[in-house]
């Protein structure tokens, strides 16, 4: 008794029972081609060491606006957090580690500008801001002067060089060309 018929197997019913073992792995390793390769396009981007394999180059504008905003924020940050310390709210060691760590991330900002290489029209933008942040690294150093001696009170120095740095800022872009 027969339950079920192949209709397009037909006379051949000898070949319906089992795939061969060449055509088994054909398929593995087919499907599991499609499989790692899909993975790979999903994993790729999803690991930023691996998946930053084509940046678009950054314009000279992107770069500066870049620096700036982080310039901006590590100069904000450790204003504020110097005023704390002057209120007695932030520990010197603290304060310290601060500074320190605002100095390195000056150092990588001023490195980027410097790996830049712009455009001729943008390099006196560009080395005006370069100013700009050694004058916010001497600021650094007499804040960290300040600190380490528990000099608490408002310093002409430190606001020339804040004042110093403001004015090569705005150097920096009456320099850009579009400013022109």
């Amino acid at each position: 008794m027969v339950i079920f018929d192949y209709p397009f197997i037909g006379e051949h019913k000898i070949y319906a029972g089992l795939a061969s073992k060449k055509g088994i792995t054909l398929t593995a390793g087919i499907t599991a081609a499609i499989i790692g390769s899909s993975f790979l396009i999903w994993y790729l981007p999803q690991n930023s060491s691996v998946g930053t394999l084509i940046t678009a180059p950054r314009t000279e504008l992107e770069i500066i606006n870049d620096v700036y905003s982080r310039h901006n924020i590590t100069a904000t940050n450790i204003d504020s957090k110097f005023e704390e310390w002057k209120r007695g709210n932030v520990t010197a060691s603290d304060m310290m580690n601060q500074i320190s760590s605002d100095r390195t991330e000056i150092q990588n900002l001023r490195k980027e500008l410097a790996d830049a290489r712009p455009a001729q029209e943008w390099q006196d933008s560009f080395d005006t801001y370069a100013k700009a942040l050694d004058s916010f690294a001497k600021y650094l150093s007499t804040m960290e002067t300040k600190v380490q001696s528990g000099n608490k009170t408002d310093s002409r120095e430190l606001d020339g060089l804040k004042k110093e740095m403001q004015d090569y800022l705005n150097s920096s872009i009456a320099a850009m060309p579009f400013g022109k």
